[in-house]
Formats: structure tokens, C-alpha cells, sequence
């Protein structure tokens, strides 16, 4: 099984930390091979950078049908051009949000998500919680005042803030499962769900995890929704 993983960034800097993170729970014949965009932002923490990211994204996705893979993740919890990605291939596409919040609904009756960025950041994941119709599986979203970027330079100092902010979710909201909500904050999942006793989500894991099953299902997204594009120039 072949896997291309599209982290949609310009920077290679958290390559190495999901490739071991990968390593460590893929499957023994899941072989990936981890791209980043040649144009488009550092990291992805607004619609703007969204729309930064999403045509290289889109581009990368749309090749690795004739590249003879299996399946793509699009590593970002924004899910840039997931579903143009989708209805461009016919082999599966996979987005670390959707994946996370769906599981997590599985899990409990109410999740937190708890992650990096501003207050006035939560917009964005509220309005997808919305389009998934999962807003009554929501006890809150929580952030702590650090930027994507920071998370390689002060990752212990922001674990720990996150480990307060998912205490305080679980004790004031009722949070009963937890949502990491960066891909960037990887490998820190089983260390936190021991802290708190709750299942804690990991989004490239659980993305990760869910591709390799839908290539030994047989299952793809169905072209009823995401209709294949129109034949037309695109310049």
C-alpha cells in the first residue's frame, strides 16, 4: 500500500516528526512518502493561509492518482482542498479534521478540541464542527497563545500548557474525549491521555489509521458527491 502524505506548508520542519510518528503505528506493508508545496505559507492558522495552501495542495493531490498511490492525507488540520481533492481522484482522501472530529464523536458524548493559536482563531474549526453537524458532540474549544511555528521552538513549555487547557475542558465542560488540534503536535497523544484518563486524538494518527483501512475496504469516496470536474482550461 503506497500513502502520500501532503503536509501544505513551505517548510519541511515537521517532515522528520511524522515520519517516525508514522513509522511507529503504520501498517508492516504501508509504505509513504511525505510532500510538501514548493509555493504557499509556513503554516496554516487562518482562511488566508487556507487559501494560500489550497491550489499547490490541490495540484499535488490531483498527481498521485498516476503516481500509483493508494490513498492521500492532506496533514493539516484546515483539511485545505479536501473536498476538490476528492472529487478530482478516485483513490481515497483523507483530511486529519474530519477524521478527528468524527472519531472523537465515536468516543464520548462530548469532546474538547485544545490546540495552538489565538481566541479569535476558533472560528474556523467551529464552522466545520457546524458542517459536520456534530455542534451537540461539542463541549468547547480551547487555545493556548502560541503560533503554529512556536511549537518547534517551545514544544515542552506548550505540552504542558495544553495538558491545563484539556484539565480545564474535562473538569468545567465535560469534555470526555480530547482533540489535538494541529497536526503539529504529534507524539504527545499517549502521554496526555495518561495524565487525563480520557481518550486523546491524535488527527495525522487517526488519518493515518483510517486511509490504510479504506484501501483494504475497497472503499473510496463515492462519485454521486464528489463528482468528478468538468472538462474545461484552467489557467
Amino acid at each position: 500500500m503506497k500513502i502520500k502524505v501532503i503536509v501544505p506548508v513551505s517548510t519541511e520542519i515537521w517532515n522528520k516528526s511524522i515520519e517516525e510518528a508514522y513509522e511507529a503505528v503504520k501498517d508492516p506493508d504501508t509504505d509513504m512518502t511525505i510532500v510538501n508545496l514548493k509555493r504557499g505559507p509556513e503554516s496554516i492558522e487562518q482562511y488566508y493561509d487556507i487559501a494560500w495552501a489550497e491550489l499547490e495542495t490541490l495540484k499535488e493531490a490531483g498527481k498521485a492518482e498516476k503516481e500509483g498511490y493508494d490513498a492521500v492525507i492532506i496533514y493539516c488540520f484546515s483539511d485545505p482542498a479536501l473536498f476538490a481533492a476528492r472529487e478530482k481522484l478516485t483513490i481515497p482522501v483523507v483530511g486529519l479534521r474530519e477524521s478527528a472530529l468524527h472519531v472523537a464523536a465515536m468516543l464520548g458524548r462530548k469532546f474538547s478540541i485544545v490546540g495552538v493559536g489565538s481566541e479569535n482563531s476558533k472560528g474556523k474549526t467551529l464552522d466545520a464542527i457546524r458542517m459536520y453537524g456534530l455542534e451537540s458532540k461539542l463541549a468547547s474549544i480551547r487555545t493556548i497563545e502560541f503560533q503554529v511555528l512556536d511549537i518547534a521552538r517551545d514544544f515542552e513549555k506548550i505540552k504542558q500548557a495544553l495538558l491545563e487547557e484539556a484539565k480545564h475542558a474535562i473538569k468545567e465542560e465535560g469534555a470526555e474525549v480530547i482533540v489535538l488540534s494541529c497536526g503539529s503536535l504529534i507524539g504527545i497523544g499517549e502521554w496526555l491521555q495518561k495524565q487525563l484518563g480520557v481518550p486523546v486524538i491524535e488527527p495525522g494518527l487517526v488519518a493515518l489509521k483510517i486511509a490504510e483501512d479504506f484501501v483494504k475496504l475497497g472503499l473510496t469516496q463515492s462519485k454521486l458527491s464528489f463528482v468528478l470536474p468538468h472538462e474545461k482550461r484552467r489557467t
